[in-house]
């Protein structure tokens, strides 16, 4: 692909996708370390008529955290045949991507994976959980987005 110029125009060979609802935590309560189950995606329903290889996610995720506490986020992302049993395709444990530097510090910003799924199958699926430290008054919220790309054609 020696002819096509990536810096002008990358958009154009993927497809950006929503990935999950949006999910919420609070510290010790609702949400927190809880899965949020990912959107069924068919890598066959794209307009291009030939499956992703590729899935750049982004978790985006803001917070509000007491000093020293952390949020931290892990995933599994999941294939199927058939949409409804589904098996980890590729997993992390959770990764603390924020900690509190004040009583009631903001914080915000995006937790990204790459997923290779050159041998996936036809259904996709990617599964987060926010896990907070505090027992208090934290909180949290996400929703994961995906850039799919690697056609054999690309998307119309």
């Amino acid at each position: 692909m020696a002819d096509i110029v990536l810096q002008r125009d990358v958009g154009s060979l993927g497809a950006l996708k929503r990935l999950s609802a949006a999910a919420s935590a609070t510290a010790a309560g609702t949400g927190d370390s809880t899965t949020t189950t990912g959107i069924t995606i068919d890598r066959m329903g794209f307009s291009s008529g030939s499956m992703p290889n590729s899935l750049a996610v982004a978790v985006a995720w803001e917070a509000v955290l007491a000093t020293g506490k952390t949020l931290s986020i892990g995933y599994a992302a999941q294939t199927s045949d058939d949409a409804s049993s589904w098996t980890d395709y590729q997993t992390a444990t959770y990764a603390a991507v924020a900690t509190g530097s004040t009583a009631a510090s903001a914080a915000a910003g995006e937790f990204e994976v790459s997923v290779n799924l050159t041998s996936a199958r036809r259904y996709v699926r990617f599964n987060f959980a926010e896990d907070l430290s505090a027992t208090q008054t934290d909180t949290s919220a996400a929703r994961a987005v995906g850039f799919f790309a690697g056609f054999d054609r690309l998307p119309q």
